[in-house]
């Protein structure tokens, strides 16, 4: 009877621990994993002008590459980032040494929402090209530097992966942040 009693607590305590979320939340600067996928958020106090902001993104583009507002609305801007080089020419920058990926363009998709003075960029689906086999379907997904190896539901331990996530962490802040923005709460 001990026996039946410990083994059903044991599986009671089995099937409990198996029906909770897979997924655990990871954070690193403005960085976060959630359900397997990376992405930027970053709030900021100052007035969200979407013209100006979309102007300063366009002032950004090459031949080659940079950023498209699909659509704006009264609260909301939506785009993409289309094989945009980052920005390596910085103070900052110049003493660190970039990680061979990085130096490949960027892409992604970013929103852009307003309330108030503030406004809050979200980006994902960040990727990168490969230019050394550009016919390669397989790009280089943000997930596949930085995410824990074995079950990708964390962030990495590997410092270099981590620092190469700080530097893009940078580079994001910089691209979208308006004059005088600072982070704000109310998001």
């Amino acid at each position: 009877m001990r026996n039946i009693l410990l083994l059903s607590v044991l599986l009671f305590f089995t099937i409990s621990s198996s029906a909770r979320d897979p997924y655990r939340d990871s954070d690193h600067g403005n960085f976060h994993l959630r359900n397997g996928k990376v992405y930027f958020e970053k709030t900021y106090n100052c007035c969200g002008d979407f013209a100006e902001l979309e102007k300063k993104l366009k002032s950004y583009n090459s031949p080659n590459g940079g950023f498209q507002v699909k659509r704006t609305g009264e609260d909301t801007m939506n785009g993409v980032m289309v094989n945009y080089n980052l920005n390596w020419n910085y103070k900052e920058m110049k003493t660190r040494k970039i990680a061979d990926f990085l130096k490949n363009p960027a892409n992604a998709t970013f929103e852009v929402r307003k309330e108030g003075e503030a406004y809050q960029v979200t980006v994902n689906n960040i990727w990168f090209s490969d230019v050394k086999k550009p016919s390669n379907k397989r790009h280089l997904t943000l997930e596949d530097i930085v995410a824990d190896k074995k079950n990708r539901v964390i962030f990495t331990k590997d410092k270099k992966a981590m620092e190469a996530l700080e530097m893009i962490d940078e580079n994001f802040e910089w691209i979208f942040q308006l004059a005088g923005s600072t982070k704000d709460a109310r998001f």
